[in-house]
């Protein structure tokens, strides 16, 4: 079967989907499917993951498309940029004539969806990684009544409704799109990203960040990695840290960069003297699994709303680090209650005060978490690539 993989990356990064889409691509070819992938090309020589070399030539065929990335901020150029690169790849899959196609996560996921039923007319299977505008609506960035959010909502459920096939990444994001869009729960099917399970932590002694950040004798660390944008909420963070003020073997570290809220969030350190938060910037992927490790417990927060629209992908490499986690979404989500479940605590989008008693209670004992056991059950690699092969292979 050849299968058109549409990407909304590049291999020439390491995007945050880079493990995802190489592992089901990987999936595919080791099933013996002929795999068409299309992505966008960044560099003058386009990269690869080295797992693909024994397949060029054979089962794998790559067509690049010359992209040029845009400023986050304007947000006109990025989506017409796109909507260019997904109608030269539809021009592609034309010539090609795929048997299926698999497409990734994107804002203009209604014009592939098109291209696929009416003119390759053949079966599409979508995955949604981030629902958009959904995700702006939560985050306050959007109301339902603008503009925006009307014709993005309309095209977002254009193509949730002719796509063959929808997968998504949690229970809550498969009820919003059932909700909110009106599409038949049979439809929709949950299958949870993993981590990079390829990347081993180092011992404590040789951790790659514990050497540039070396903790102090009876440290406990509270971490944070990620964006730093409005739709994070590592403002609830820091106001915790500023509760904590007083806790001196307890410190903070916010690791990343490259949000619209990041000279904000250090402004607040700054003015409510923040001696216990240390900002560091974004670390090379390859030492991810290092990063989670060194950590005591790693935080995992959403402003309130967005959980139903997104799952952050540092969910998975954080319970592979084995360290205790701490979510910081909706009390009342699928995923608060999942992982009550395992032991994990969830302290809410608002409540400084709570997630301070959480981190002191696990400071006493973390032993309570069982981390590993959510990882086994929901969140390994072997698992969700099968269950994404096994979705291409039994639409249409």
């Amino acid at each position: 079967m050849r299968i058109a993989v549409v990407s909304i990356g590049s291999f020439d990064t390491q995007y945050s989907d880079y493990h995802i889409m190489r592992d089901i691509i990987l999936g595919l070819l080791e099933r013996g499917h002929e795999v068409n992938l299309i992505q966008k090309q960044y560099l003058d020589l386009p990269q690869y993951p080295q797992q693909f070399d024994k397949y060029f030539g054979k089962q794998l065929q790559v067509h690049n498309i010359k992209f040029e990335k845009k400023a986050k901020a304007d947000l006109k150029a990025r989506y017409l940029a796109d909507l260019s690169y997904y109608r030269q790849a539809c021009k592609w899959m034309k010539k090609n004539k795929p048997d299926k196609v698999f497409l990734q996560s994107c804002n203009t996921a209604f014009f592939t969806v098109f291209y696929a039923k009416h003119i390759l007319k053949c079966p599409l299977l979508y995955n949604e990684q981030d629902i958009f505008p959904e995700n702006a609506y939560f985050a306050g960035i959007l109301s339902e009544s603008s503009m925006i959010y009307k014709v993005a909502h309309a095209l977002q459920k254009y193509a949730y409704k002719n796509a063959t096939a929808l997968s998504t990444i949690s229970d809550d994001m498969k009820s919003t799109i059932v909700t909110r869009y009106g599409i038949p729960e049979d439809k929709v099917q949950v299958i949870y990203n993993w981590g990079h399970e390829e990347l081993k932590a180092h011992s404590e002694q040789d951790n790659v960040f514990l050497k540039k950040y070396p903790k102090k004798p009876g440290e406990f660390r509270v971490v944070y990695a990620g964006n730093l944008g409005k739709m994070q909420n590592v403002e609830l963070i820091l106001e915790t840290a500023a509760l904590m003020k007083d806790d001196a073997d307890i410190s903070f570290y916010i690791v990343g960069g490259g949000g619209v809220n990041e000279v904000q969030l250090k402004t607040f350190a700054k003015e409510k003297d923040l001696n216990n938060v240390t900002f560091v910037g974004m670390q090379p992927p390859e030492e991810v699994a290092d990063l989670y490790a060194a950590a005591d417990v790693n935080v995992i927060p959403l402003q309130k709303g967005l959980i139903y629209a997104a799952l952050p992908s540092k969910t998975a490499d954080c319970l592979i680090a084995g360290k205790p986690i701490i979510t910081c979404i909706d009390d009342e989500s699928a995923f608060a209650k999942l992982v009550r479940k395992y032991g994990i605590e969830n302290a809410g989008t608002s409540r400084p005060e709570k997630l301070k008693q959480v981190i002191l209670r696990l400071k006493g004992n973390s032993q309570k978490c069982n981390d590993a056991a959510l990882w086994n059950d929901y969140f390994t690699k072997n698992k969700s690539v099968a269950a994404h092969c096994d979705a291409v292979e039994q639409m249409g």
